[in-house]
């Protein structure tokens, strides 16, 4: 799911104002100094002068990781502190994800003003279901918020105008951040696992709440793919039809590819274990042949995607071995598009999944498959590909044939598929 707030323009303001914060000379400077120097910052800026260092020696071993050419030969090492302008990106970039684009939370996180990721998680721990709904309520009604903390997990932003009207202001609220969100649904899920259905229901049956409601949707795909359905009652995939320009193609539901060709289905009766990937790591050392596993991105909001899975094909006197990897990306709006920085960590998957194979077969193949997983109505459906989709795709080739997954639930004129026993203790291992 995306959090488009979090934009460039907003970025790039944040970027160009946070040099005017009082405090911001002092940081750099100190923050310059700690990079070439063991003495310890001043005390009011320790802890966000080590902040500020952990999240830049991140980006920069992420860049390392992914920056790779198709030979498989090393790319630069980029020093984001060489730039200052790049540097300052990177952590407002960060601050963004964490805190929320408010101006003052964003410069606060960043300069150590105050600790706003422990005030922002008590704030969390004391929400529950019954608040989260009463929060959407009193705004839906008059505006309002009724939560005494919702400053610090609630954000309201305006909603495009409808057609030609005049005056007709339209606002919606939605979690401050990717890791608010996160942190909350989180905690909605083990204190208030029985109402999860009640909860998107609820939050889609208002266009001010329609936001919660998709990362709620998201939750309960988590949940049905990872624990298994049973026999004869998963959704089939539906093909995906492509048009626009090569390089950024747009997969649409309306018209319907024309392709003879259905994929395995990704979804089985099992159940498949979570297991969280650091796309940031050089080797993908969790990621492996096992078809019981379900793999999340560790990133609070991946660029591209949200769950993949590996399913091995034997050979076939016709065919080689073959890997195919599942790309699953789960949205409740009608149109979805994502960054190009996710084709580098698709392509880091097909390549560790190939090497798994070469041990034991020669000229193993590897495919990829995206299925773009939807709520279960008439709406068409798409999913434009970000430029670059024809870029680095000669030995590892991320380009695959799409589909749709309808997934019927409550508020889209179907019936929920059961949840089965184990669902709760699965979900938990997602975001652990």
């Amino acid at each position: 799911m995306s959090f488009d707030r979090s934009s460039l323009l907003t970025v790039l303001r944040l970027c160009y104002s946070l040099p005017l914060h009082p405090r911001y000379d002092r940081f750099l400077e100190a923050l310059k100094q700690s990079l070439s120097s063991p003495e310890p910052p001043p005390g009011d800026l320790d802890w966000a002068i080590d902040d500020a260092r952990k999240v830049l020696q991140e980006a920069r071993e992420e860049e390392e990781n992914e920056d790779l050419d198709e030979r498989g030969d090393g790319f630069r090492a980029l020093d984001p502190m060489a730039d200052t302008e790049k540097a300052l990106k990177i952590l407002v970039c960060n601050a963004v994800e964490e805190f929320g684009s408010i101006p003052r939370d964003v410069y606060n996180g960043i300069l150590g003003v105050h600790d706003l990721g422990s005030q922002h998680s008590i704030a969390a721990n004391k929400l529950d279901f019954n608040q989260l709904k009463g929060i959407v309520t009193s705004f839906v009604g008059n505006c309002g918020i009724a939560f005494e903390y919702s400053h610090r997990v609630i954000a309201v932003f305006p909603l495009p105008p409808e057609g030609r009207r005049i005056g007709s202001d339209r606002w919606a609220i939605d979690f401050k951040s990717i890791r608010i969100a996160r942190k909350v649904m989180e905690l909605m899920n083990l204190r208030e696992s029985e109402h999860i259905r009640e909860m998107y229901g609820f939050f889609n049956g208002h266009p001010q709440s329609s936001t919660l409601a998709g990362w709620i949707f998201e939750v309960i795909v988590h949940r049905l793919f990872s624990s298994g359905w049973k026999s004869g009652t998963a959704p089939q995939p539906i093909p995906m039809g492509s048009k626009g320009p090569s390089d950024s193609p747009l997969f649409s539901t309306d018209p319907p590819s024309s392709t003879p060709d259905t994929p395995l289905s990704p979804l089985r009766p099992e159940a498949r274990r979570s297991t969280q990937v650091n796309f940031a790591l050089r080797e993908l050392s969790d990621v492996t042949l096992d078809s019981d596993k379900y793999y999340i991105p560790s990133a609070a909001n991946h660029p591209l995607f949200d769950s993949f899975t590996i399913h091995v094909m034997p050979p076939t006197p016709q065919d080689p071995v073959t890997g195919v990897i599942s790309i699953f990306q789960m949205t409740i709006a009608k149109s979805h598009q994502g960054s190009d920085k996710g084709y580098p960590h698709i392509r880091k998957i097909m390549a560790r999944v190939r090497n798994l194979l070469g041990k034991e077969y020669s000229n193993p193949a590897v495919k990829v498959v995206y299925f773009l997983v939807c709520p279960h109505d008439q709406s068409e459906r798409q999913w434009r590909m970000p430029a670059g989709w024809n870029k680095s795709a000669q030995i590892n080739n991320h380009r695959g044939k799409f589909f749709c997954i309808r997934i019927p639930i409550p508020g889209h004129h179907g019936t929920l598929y059961p949840f089965t026993p184990n669902f709760s203790i699965e979900l938990n291992h997602c975001w652990t």
